[in-house]
Formats: C-alpha cells, structure tokens, sequence
C-alpha cells in the first residue's frame, strides 16, 4: 500500500506506476516501481521525479498517466494514492504519434466556391458597415442639435412645475391658525 509519510521539513506521497512505451511500439507494461515526490511540487519537478525513476529521456516524449479505470488523470504532486495491485499506468508516447491526418474530402473546386462566397460576404458586410458609419457620421451634429432642444424643453417644463409648486407652497404658508374650530369634526 502506498503511504504518505511525514519528514521534519516536507512531506512525500508514495504511488505505484506502471509504465508503458508507447514510443517503442510496445504496449505492454514494461517496469512497475514505486514513485516518492514531495507534496507541494510542481508539476515540472513531478514529471522530472518521474523521468529519473525510470530512466527515460524526456525530451521527445509525452507523459500521459490513467487511474485504474483507464482514465487519464493530471500529473502533479495531488496524484491520490494508491497500491501495487491497482498502479497508476504512465504512457510514454511520441510528440505526436497518435495523430494520423485524414485524406482530404472535400475537393478544391468546392472549398474554392466556398471562400469565394465568403469572401463576397465579408465584403458585403464591409460595404454595409461602412456606409452606415458614414450616414451616422453625417447625422452626427444633427442629432446633437436635437439632443439640446430636447434637453431644454424639458428644463423648460420642469421650470414650469417649480413655479407651479412655489406658488401653491405660498399658497399654503399664507393660511394661518386661529385656534379654534368653526365646525364641530365629524368623528
């Protein structure tokens, strides 16, 4: 079983790997080994921890690691732990060398309709834009000017509604308490 065991200075993580080389054409496991790194690592130093475990030369290759259910999980220092009967499987593959491109499908004379039509599109729209970003630009001091009637007719008709309420606030302090009632409430 694997453990996590606790230093003065730094903790570790103990996995079990099995490796896989992909980049040999061989794929069945290769080595098994128990991989110790410490816990707040980097995914760099894990992937160095790795390479120095099992000799490998890193500077072609790819790393791709899966869980047991065959998954691929992230290679950092956060890899839960597991067994020697359920390893972590580490593939080593080339850059590269599971993508196979496909013949092309479609002919040229196709895809060359294709960019003519969308070429005559975007110039199309290019046109479009272009002419009525020059009639914004024409109506520009246009609708300023009506920007400011607007603005000082309603400055005018808020003027008009302070008035009115001054007046009736006049109104309203001119009216003075004689103290008693001339009718009786109706309460």
């Amino acid at each position: 079983m694997s453990d996590v065991t606790f230093g003065k200075s730094q903790r570790t993580s103990k996995v079990w790997i099995a490796l896989k080389r992909f980049d040999k054409n061989d794929d069945r496991v290769v080595a098994l080994r128990d991989v110790s790194f410490p816990l707040p690592a980097e995914p760099t130093t894990v992937r160095q921890i790795i390479t120095s475990a099992f000799g490998l030369d890193a500077s072609d290759i790819i790393f791709k690691i899966r869980n047991h259910h065959g998954r691929l999980i992230p290679l950092n220092s956060s890899i839960p732990a597991n067994s020697k009967h359920i390893p972590y499987v580490l593939e080593v593959a080339k850059i590269f060398q599971h993508v196979y491109p496909k013949p092309r499908t479609i002919p040229m004379t196709m895809i060359s309709k294709r960019m003519n039509t969308r070429l005559q599109t975007i110039d199309r729209r290019k046109h479009n834009l272009s002419t009525h970003i020059q009639r914004l630009e024409d109506l520009l001091p246009h609708i300023k000017l009506r920007r400011n009637e607007k603005l000082s007719q309603e400055i005018e008709c808020l003027n008009q509604k302070l008035r009115f309420l001054h007046k009736r606030m006049q109104v309203a302090d001119s009216h003075s308490w004689k103290g008693v009632l001339t009718r009786a409430p109706l309460w």
